[in-house]
Parts: structure tokens; sequence; C-alpha cells
């Protein structure tokens, strides 16, 4: 299990890894583009959701999800 941190601002390698495994699973399952600005928005989201605790996969491939409009 990864050690939970309180707003840090840099990742170390397994979380890092682990951030990365999570966004490429959400970008195949979602059939979005690596390179494009939802993308981008996914990777922020993901992010930001990781920092604020929360640390069960299924949580955060939810959550940093958007529906479409």
């Amino acid at each position: 299990m990864v050690p939970s941190r309180d707003r840090c601002s840099t990742f170390g390698p397994t979380e890092v890894d682990l951030l990365h495994s999570i966004f490429e699973q959400i970008l195949e399952e979602k059939g979005v583009e690596s390179s494009g600005e939802r993308a981008n928005e996914i990777a922020a989201r993901l992010i930001r959701i990781y920092q604020s605790g929360v640390r069960d996969v299924a949580m955060l491939k939810k959550l940093s999800v958007r529906p479409r409009e």
C-alpha cells in the first residue's frame, strides 16, 4: 500500500508509477488520446484527487473522469 501524505507537492517513484498506470487505464477505457486537452484535464484531476487523500484505485478512476455533456 502507498503511504498517505497530506497535500504533498512531490511524489515518490511508486506513486508516480501508480498514477501513471491509473491514467493510462482511464485513457484506454474512455478512448481518450494521450495528447489531447481531455487527457490533460483527467491527469490534473487525478493528481488533485490523489493529493486530497483518496487511495482507492476504483474511486480515483471514477472521480477523475467528468461525464461528457
